[in-house]
């Protein structure tokens, strides 16, 4: 228990001196200057490697028919699971790891996450040549799933410090590459493996096996090289006030005196906003402790222990997880939907799953970017939150037409929701780091953000086991009309998207809403969309406070916790 409580305590990178100075450098030695832009090329290099798991469903009837035989190119849903493990050793890699990278530092981890997915691709292809899925399941399943783990979370860590003015964009860049895996991957897998292989077994340049050596191979250079570029910034850095520790709605508080400001019309009100001093800067060293009146310049600051015992962290893990299961089943399925349902040929697959790829690449950038913009051209009223509320309800609706669109056979009604579940799929992993930071600030993202892709992870292994086992019930029931067989899971999922809207509503990211102690009787509260805060009492009672009443209980709150 210890060892547990001591890997989730406070994180620290500390580097020697000498260290701190070669970091200067690009290279760690003259003449060439590191950048901190020059994290973004290195990061994506990063993020399409990896991001060629959304691939996956490339290798599916290729691999079914190298090992079991050639069927005609119906799918058998074996290979699919290699892909469930693979995004659930990957979740629970980054959920342990987490910390760690914190503490090792980015460039480590990331070596260690390419030399990983290299073993676990070239594992794969043992499994293939040999015919035996289960090593295909633990070479590319499990040990590539640890590298996956690793590697996901080397770049995002460092670029959330680094930006800390622009966490989204930050955010978005840093993992937008994941998405464009599924862009150049399915191409390069058919012209190795060859087009119609699973149906008519012409072999294309290599065939499957060595296929996973080749792109393995690619994938280990990419990530080797880019890793050296990754470290995080020096102690002490801020950008425009905002440290690693500061958190959303905090950023007028680093490093100042506390601050009541003048909020009522009577008299008392403002006798009691003079008798406290507003906001004179202070030195740092002059603001270390609370004893003499003074703020400490991480006030609001969260340790990560303390991140991670708050509800706003568990609801958050939940939400995110109705945010993401759509697009993760559907992506993993999209290519036999595309052949099996609707009857187009491998080619036409291979192009939907390329498009699919950079409708959740744009939604990994689009997303992140305006929820950087939409505080300040809203007033601080919508934000990131907004970004997830947004996804939910346009997720839920693309999932009550699905079943609709198969049925029918209205193609383009399919590739239209498809494509619009992808987009937020990908916005969800854009915005997330970012939003996480905002919460629980920028040093903990690495082990906050690790843990929250379990969200991910789970709903890739249970969901996907739960998904497989209904499809073959449905497949049975429907036989031998397979049109149908996916519109009840489709249903469930709707079901846990409407669950994660639900939660994201009650998720407190305004720091008045997080910090300020409920009044007698109060048991919730939330803010409206003109952003007034509801307060919700035991008695019945619903309460809108009004500017003036909310500004005097925060100015009363900021004065307990400056003495």
């Amino acid at each position: 228990m210890d060892l547990i409580k001591n890997h989730y305590g406070a994180v620290k990178y500390e580097r020697s001196e000498r260290w701190l100075k070669a970091e200067e450098y690009l290279f760690y030695f003259p003449p060439l200057r590191f950048n901190r832009f020059l994290l973004f090329p290195a990061a994506l290099l990063i993020q399409l490697s990896v991001g060629s798991l959304y691939a996956w469903s490339g290798y599916n009837l290729p691999i079914e028919a190298y090992i079991y035989g050639r069927n005609g190119g119906v799918d058998r849903n074996i290979s699919t699971n290699v892909f469930y493990v693979a995004v659930g050793v990957f979740g629970l890699t980054a959920a342990l790891l987490g910390p760690w990278l914190e503490r090792r530092g980015p460039m480590l981890g990331c070596l260690v996450g390419a030399l990983f997915f290299y073993a676990g691709n070239l594992l794969a292809g043992l499994g293939v040549y040999t015919q035996h899925i289960e090593l295909v399941i633990f070479g590319y399943g499990i040990i590539g799933g640890i590298g996956l783990g690793i590697a996901y979370i080397a770049p995002v860590s460092p670029l959330q410090k680094w930006f800390p003015e622009a966490r989204g964009i930050a955010a978005g860049v840093a993992v937008c590459g994941f998405g464009g895996g599924s862009i150049i991957a399915p191409y390069s897998q058919k012209f190795l493996i060859g087009v119609n292989y699973h149906k008519t077994g012409e072999v294309g340049i290599v065939g499957v096996p060595l296929t996973f050596v080749i792109l393995g191979s690619i994938y280990f250079v990419a990530m080797t090289l880019s890793a050296l570029v990754l470290r995080m910034p020096p102690p002490g850095y801020s950008v425009k006030g905002i440290t690693i520790d500061t958190i959303k709605g905090a950023e007028s508080f680093q490093g100042k005196q506390p601050m009541i400001v003048a909020v009522g019309k009577t008299d008392e009100d403002k006798t009691a906003a003079e008798e406290t001093t507003a906001l004179e800067k202070a030195p740092v060293e002059d603001v270390e402790g609370t004893a003499n009146g003074n703020f400490d310049v991480n006030i609001f600051s969260m340790t990560l222990a303390e991140s991670l015992s708050s509800s706003e962290y568990w609801l958050t893990w939940f939400m995110f997880l109705g945010a993401q299961i759509t697009g993760l089943l559907i992506i993993s399925k999209i290519q036999s939907i595309i052949q099996n349902q609707f009857k187009r040929d491998a080619d036409t697959a291979a192009l939907i799953n390329s498009l699919l790829g950079g409708a959740n690449l744009l939604g990994r950038l689009v997303l992140p970017l305006l929820s950087d913009v939409l505080p300040h051209v809203s007033g601080g009223v919508a934000g990131r939150k907004s970004i997830f509320l947004f996804s939910l309800v346009t997720q839920a609706v693309c999932l009550s037409f699905l079943p609709l669109t198969i049925d029918d056979q209205r193609f383009g009604g399919f590739l239209a929701c498809a494509f619009i579940i992808a987009f937020c799929y990908g916005g969800g992993f854009g915005v997330i780091p970012a939003f996480l930071a905002d919460q629980f600030g920028a040093k903990n993202v690495g082990a906050t953000h690790g843990i929250i892709l379990m969200a991910w992870a789970s709903g890739a292994v249970v969901g996907g086991l739960v998904f497989t086992e209904v499809l073959k019930k449905q497949q049975v029931k429907f036989a031998p009309n397979i049109v149908p067989i996916y519109d009840l899971n489709f249903r469930w999922i709707l079901g846990l998207v409407l669950m994660g809207f639900v939660l994201c509503i009650f998720i407190h990211t305004n720091l008045r809403d997080r910090r300020m102690p409920h009044v007698e009787g109060e048991v919730l509260r939330i803010r409206f969309i003109n952003g007034r805060m509801i307060r919700f009492y035991r008695t019945g009672k619903i309460q809108m406070l009004s500017k003036h009443e909310e500004d005097v209980e925060w100015s009363d709150y900021l004065r307990t916790i400056g003495h």
